[in-house]
């Protein structure tokens, strides 16, 4: 029991429990909005494994945000009335957005590209993605009867109905919040096993010294493109919640902004940490959507400051600073009452 991996990591489990009980307490309008915020964790968490374990900063996650929100819009559009919209219409847009990811891995890390290269060459993806996308308001853009709608984005998509143990879970009550939470616990519990793996451990290495750990026999190109794949997973799952949160999603969702956020998340929050990454993606997109209320520059401005300070300051990350500080305090009170 007390090598368990919950009662190891004490801080999580209590705050995973206290995240559980707020739908108790609160009303359903801040029960949608904690999930609202909740849904950027997968992109944070995603940038957190490719280029905190791994080294490798990418651009690309807003472009993996976006193939798997519109997949997931042009499978429920064309197939909710013959289907439903359930949990197969999720894999199937998390395999192709995997696959995709798969795709541009492959012929990164096997083609050489790495270092500075590597988000040169996904933000080119991304902003092409976008820009291609806002070029389809035209009738003739369309998937089956699903319209591409261009710049205004692809709206009118069905909520996810999940049926289990007899009981509904939709994407904007209460459940959905806890489905949300279950998803989120379950990508860090999978992510911080992956990474104490062999697997991890040559990505850790790599990070390092890419060089020497090919040289002991390490296959590290491969290892780096199945990353690649699982961070495309799991942005694309942020992409689907989004879409399915709101109902809609459009090319600004995969723009430059939305290309340099998860960076900003992560830079400051505690790139090397999926719960610090978690928690503070939360409260940034919190602090982020108070500011934007009087305009969303002030909310840019927030993120660009909070990039510099954290990079010049917390290289660790500021959120993992204060949560270390406060193990740190805590255990020298709990050590003078013993």
């Amino acid at each position: 029991m007390k090598n368990s991996y919950f009662f190891k990591n004490k801080l999580q489990t209590t705050t995973f429990i206290i995240l559980a009980l707020i739908p108790v307490f609160v009303d359903s309008y801040f029960v949608n909005n904690i999930s609202f915020f909740m849904l950027w964790t997968f992109i944070a968490l995603s940038l957190s494994l490719i280029w905190g374990k791994g080294g490798i900063l990418s651009f690309g996650q807003a472009a993996f945000f976006g193939l798997a929100g519109y997949s997931f819009g042009i499978i429920g559009i064309n197939f909710a009335d013959v289907f439903g919209v359930g949990v197969w219409s999720v894999i199937l847009a998390l395999i192709i957005t995997g696959i995709f990811g798969l795709i541009v891995g492959y012929f990164l890390f096997y083609g050489g590209i790495y270092d500075v290269f590597v988000g040169i060459v996904t933000l080119s993806i991304t902003l092409v993605f976008e820009t291609f996308m806002s070029q389809t308001a035209g009738p003739e853009w369309t998937v089956g009867i699903a319209r591409l709608n261009g710049f205004n984005g692809m709206q009118g998509m069905p909520s996810i109905g999940i049926d289990l143990f007899g009981q509904k879970f939709e994407a904007l009550d209460n459940k959905g919040y806890y489905v949300i939470l279950i998803l989120a616990i379950a990508a860090i519990y999978f992510l911080d096993k992956l990474v104490a793996s062999k697997f991890g451990l040559v990505l850790s290495a790599s990070k390092e010294d890419r060089l020497r750990v090919q040289s002991l026999g390490y296959n590290v190109k491969k290892v780096h493109m199945l990353t690649f794949a699982i961070s495309a997973v799991l942005a694309g799952m942020s992409g689907i919640l989004y879409t399915n949160w709101g109902g809609f999603i459009t090319p600004e969702s995969m723009g430059l902004v939305s290309a340099a956020l998860p960076v900003v998340y992560c830079a400051a929050s505690g790139k090397n940490n999926f719960f610090a990454v978690f928690l503070g993606t939360i409260l940034l997109v919190w602090i982020s959507q108070e500011l934007a209320i009087n305009g969303r520059q002030f909310a840019l401005i927030f993120m660009g400051l909070l990039l510099v300070v954290a990079t010049r300051y917390f290289p660790d990350g500021m959120f993992l600073f204060f949560i270390n500080f406060t193990k740190k305090m805590a255990g020298k009170i709990i050590g003078n009452y013993r």
